[in-house]
């Protein structure tokens, strides 16, 4: 089985199947955005960035104002 660079397995309440998947290509990336519900409407929350540039996958997490909040690198 081919190793993907990035996967999301996801297990949501209520669903009887995770919410599971990844890119396609072997440079491919994803982006994955988290909202919450506050004071009755929607927000968001985080922001997930999943990167690969051949050498190196790079995800980072950003917050609701842009601002990076988290970032590493790792070695494919």
């Amino acid at each position: 089985m081919a190793t993907r660079n990035f996967w999301i397995n996801a297990e949501i309440d209520g669903k009887k199947t995770p919410l599971a998947g990844g890119p396609r290509s072997k440079d491919g990336g994803m982006d994955v955005l988290l909202t919450v519900r506050e004071d009755g409407g929607m927000s968001d929350g985080v922001w997930i960035t999943c990167r690969s540039d051949g050498e190196k996958n790079t995800i980072r997490v950003w917050g609701p104002d842009g601002k990076k909040l988290y970032e590493r690198e790792y070695r494919r």
